[in-house]
């Protein structure tokens, strides 16, 4: 078994397209739009067993205050998981044989990742894919993780009788003011939405760049869609989409309403839901089942729930810079929420 860095866009994304664990994120133009619009390097790594190339693990290093991080996906990059994908072969195999490809992928990728001495090394798996022990045999700390999916493969009427008895109540409310729904590849007005949004929080917005965002929108007008929803002429609630796999469908970025008086949202995610099913999907992603505070809100669809896997190592230097930073970005938010910014203190 052999690894390199391959640096064959043909090869790597006719790779990805065939992979049970590749995504839009896997796929040469958004791991490059990644690094241009950020502090990232792209290491393309390739693992060929026999010269047939097995698996591809994208991974990005950067240093940042003297601390060299490894990660896939980066922060702030607003890509939900990346890691591993493997050739569509391995999963056929009989439990011994892929367990063995696992660990002799995951000697040859730590091999790799111990040649950069990295401080902090992290990489979060797609849904369903949680074999992740030979990781965890070198010490690698793994924390479950799970995300909401719905399944399209219902009828409509199945789908719509499981929303909770408010959910439903929001959509005919907002159905009945004639709202206008529009589909564009702009992601302008999501950004906009989402900004004023966390400055209402006090708190930073986590994307790297308004630009990165943009440009890896255009890059895949196919696969990105914004839907938003208005009414009288007023923007109330918009949110990007994109289609991970050839057969799920995600809700990615937004779901800020604009309007506190109507649930929108219910209303947008109810339109997302009727395009996915329409266009043939057999599964819509809600991203995300870790937070309470918006699951309040996802889980009025019954959702399923995928798990998915975070693992990481990180030495006395790693953890010593995140816990500063943790430190400093919850005294940054304390202190705006509370009306006492770093600026008004000096009175």
């Amino acid at each position: 078994m052999a690894v390199e860095l391959l640096d064959d866009k043909k090869l790597w994304d006719q790779f990805v397209e065939n992979s049970p664990q590749g995504t839009l994120f896997h796929t040469w133009d958004s791991l490059k739009t990644v690094e241009r619009h950020s502090t990232y390097q792209l290491l393309p790594y390739a693992v060929f067993l026999d010269e047939k190339l097995t698996c591809i693990f994208p991974f990005f290093i950067t240093r940042r205050l003297g601390v060299r991080l490894m990660c896939s996906p980066p922060e702030e990059m607003q890509i939900p998981y990346l890691g591993p994908a493997f050739d569509p072969s391995v999963a056929g195999l009989r439990a011994h044989k892929k367990e063995r490809i696992f660990e002799q992928v995951t000697d040859e990728v730590c091999k790799e990742i111990d040649k950069h001495s990295p401080n902090y090394v992290s990489f979060t798996t797609v849904p369903s894919f949680i074999d992740v022990r030979t990781f965890a045999w070198k010490n690698y700390a793994v924390v479950l993780g799970l995300t909401y999916v719905i399944d399209l493969e219902k009828s409509i009427e199945q789908i719509w009788s499981g929303f909770s008895r408010t959910a439903k109540k929001g959509i005919k409310h907002v159905s009945a003011l004639s709202p206008q729904i529009r589909h564009t590849n702009d992601v302008s007005l999501v950004i906009g939405l989402r900004r004023e949004r966390f400055n209402e929080l006090g708190i930073g917005v986590p994307l790297f760049s308004d630009c990165y965002l943009k440009e890896l929108a255009a890059a895949f007008p196919q696969r990105v869609t914004v839907h938003s929803v208005s009414i009288d002429g007023r923007i109330a609630s918009a949110e990007a989409c994109c289609v991970l796999r050839e057969d799920r469908y995600a809700r990615w970025i937004g779901g800020v309403n604009a309007r506190r008086d109507l649930k929108t949202n219910e209303f947008l995610m109810w339109e997302v839901i009727q395009h996915a099913k329409s266009e043939g999907f057999k599964t819509l992603e809600v991203i995300g089942a870790n937070q309470p505070r918006l699951n309040v809100f996802k889980s009025k669809f019954d959702p399923a729930l995928e798990p998915y896997c975070a693992v990481d190592k990180t030495d006395a230097l790693g953890n010593i810079a995140f816990f500063v930073k943790k430190r400093i970005l919850n005294g940054r938010i304390l202190r705006r929420r509370n009306g006492r910014d770093s600026n008004d203190r000096r009175s």
